[in-house]
């Protein structure tokens, strides 16, 4: 037989394991966010960085 405090003590231990659940998924997703940004940074900089050689190279030729 289950007391009732037995109950409410594992009713709050639930709810504590999926919020502890719910807060790594969330940090999952936002840490997968961030690295999509840091990926789409870096090809910016890669192209930026090709701009910026050809237009050196380009004035090197004038």
């Amino acid at each position: 037989m289950i007391l009732p405090d037995q109950e409410q003590q594992r009713r709050w231990r639930e709810l504590r394991d999926e919020t502890k659940r719910k807060q790594a998924e969330s940090r999952r997703q936002r840490a997968e966010q961030i690295r999509a940004e840091i990926e789409s940074l870096e090809a910016l900089k890669a192209e930026h960085a090709a701009a910026v050689e050809a237009l050196m190279k380009k004035e090197a030729r004038a």
